[in-house]
């Protein structure tokens, strides 16, 4: 049966599924058996038995790199660390085995406190310094008022 005769049974009424009449796939170019491309993120793509195969793997995380090794940090305990000290976990531990041998770690211990807790206050003064500002813009008593006479009817 042609689509022609489809089209006119299903104006008639007489049909008893869908008619599709036409198909085109998700990508406008399909792509033959050992074809290799480049899609728009960077990725390497080949067909193999008729399916799509990714060739280069792209971390599932950003591309932070450990300041000393140059190292992916891709584990969660690498990027607990680098978050804090832009260096992989070993790399880190390797600089705090060397402090401890030097006899300096309680001093850089120290010291990360000390940077933190004046980060800490940097903060707070900036948060009271917002809130005294905010407190000194004149309150308008005439929109309250305006509320309270509204809310007593």
């Amino acid at each position: 049966m042609s689509n022609i005769e489809k089209i006119k049974k299903l104006q008639q009424g007489i049909h008893n599924r869908k008619v599709q009449i036409g198909y085109e796939g998700k990508t406008i170019s399909q792509r033959k058996e050992g074809e290799e491309w480049t899609d728009a993120r960077g990725r390497s793509w080949k067909i193999e038995d008729g399916k799509r195969k990714q060739l280069t793997k792209v971390p599932p995380r950003g591309f932070d790199k450990c300041s000393d090794c140059k190292k992916l940090i891709l584990k969660k305990s690498d990027t607990d660390v680098y978050n804090r000290f832009q260096k992989c976990r070993v790399c880190q531990l390797e600089f705090e085995a060397l402090l401890h041998h030097r006899g300096e770690w309680q001093e850089w211990v120290t010291e990360m406190e000390k940077e933190r807790w004046e980060k800490v206050l940097a903060e707070y003064e900036y948060e009271m310094n917002s809130a005294k500002e905010s407190k000194s813009l004149k309150f308008d008593k005439t929109v309250a008022n305006a509320i309270a006479k509204e809310s007593h009817r």
